[in-house]
């Protein structure tokens, strides 16, 4: 590792170490662990102040962006939400330089570390049903590309971009800020963007769902329909529905 690069990692470690107690008792110390030449471990120790406002700065605007996206899951958590923001820290799961993709990284960091998961069953479903409608918000303008507005029973459908069929173990929609902890039971949710760009959902039953994850897999409707032993005639009312609220852009 060049001297550049291990300053570097040493302010990694400054920064994202959820404890820097050895920087705090021995800037020196500190840097020469981490293979600093004297030069840059004593200039460690002459702005060790500065250096620590340094840390709080970036540790804020790495952490700020995360109670807007995830309110629910904040209040869930009460006291300990900044021991979990901490630890997402120290997992040093951002590796992005874009503030946009830090709601994200912190829902693949709950999946993969299983944070709080043993006292918060419920945790990353809601964490993900909150992320959610930003990545529904966030999701590309639709190419308008001609379509067939009416389908026939052998059509395929073009979905907007924007739409995610989902199912959750939990009610996770139903949950607020003041009663944050969702009942367990299933919840099967479709999300999209509405036309003029507001976030909306809606639940289904079993074979509606089951419905429309075959026909946005490519499936027919009378294919997907017969699969799930829905009536062709209610299957094509839903995507009706789906069409006017844009959801659905057309048919193949």
């Amino acid at each position: 590792m060049s001297g550049t690069e291990a300053l570097q990692a040493a302010f990694s470690d400054l920064v994202l170490d959820s404890d820097i107690s050895a920087f705090r008792l021995d800037p020196i110390a500190f840097a020469a662990s981490r293979g600093l030449d004297p030069g840059d471990a004593r200039a460690m120790q002459r702005w060790q102040r500065r250096l620590l406002t340094y840390r709080a700065l970036v540790r804020f605007a790495l952490s700020d962006p995360l109670p807007d996206c995830f309110p629910i899951t904040k209040a869930l958590l009460g006291e300990d939400w900044g021991d979990c923001v901490a630890a997402f820290l120290d997992s040093r799961t951002i590796q992005s330089p874009y503030y946009r993709h830090i709601h994200p990284h912190f829902v693949e960091w709950l999946a993969a570390a299983q944070w709080g998961q043993d006292r918060w069953p419920c945790l990353l479903s809601l964490a993900h049903f909150e992320y959610l409608e930003l990545e529904v918000l966030r999701a590309p303008e639709d190419e308008t590309e001609a379509q067939a507005s009416s389908p026939a029973s052998a059509s395929r459908v073009r979905f907007s971009g924007s739409a995610r069929n989902l199912a959750y173990p939990w009610r996770v929609h139903e949950a607020t800020e003041a009663e944050p902890e969702p009942a367990e039971g299933t919840a099967l949710l479709f999300c999209h963007r509405l036309p003029d760009g507001r976030y909306h959902q809606r639940e289904l039953d079993g074979p509606e769902s089951a419905f429309l994850t075959r026909v946005m897999a490519d499936a027919t409707i009378r294919d997907a329909a017969e699969a799930v032993e829905r009536d062709l005639q209610e299957a094509l009312d839903l995507l009706a529905d789906l069409h006017a609220e844009g959801a659905v852009l057309g048919y193949l």
